[in-house]
């Protein structure tokens, strides 16, 4: 439905979110949180201020990043017009 344009690696660290690393293929299967993996640093890794030394164990989640809407013009209208959500106020 949408053009992938990349793949995020998400590291979290103690359950807090460190950084990303961009990637053009993805390294699993599984996308999301669902497909999470533990991941032992093999070199130091920083990014912006916080810093992990090698041999720390972190979580990862690999997320597809997505870039326009593909189809023709009626089939980008079906999907807006399912995607809206109603609230009764």
């Amino acid at each position: 439905m949408f053009e992938i344009i990349g793949y995020d690696l998400e590291v979290y660290f103690r359950g807090k979110y460190y950084g990303s690393i961009r990637m053009q293929d993805p390294d699993r299967e599984v996308m999301g949180y669902s497909g999470r993996r533990e991941l032992v640093l093999a070199d130091d890794w920083q990014y912006k201020k916080k810093r992990l030394k090698a041999g720390t164990v972190v979580m990862t989640e690999c997320v597809p990043l997505c870039g326009k809407l593909l189809g023709s013009f009626k089939d980008k209208m079906n999907v807006l017009e399912n995607s809206k959500v109603y609230y009764n106020y």
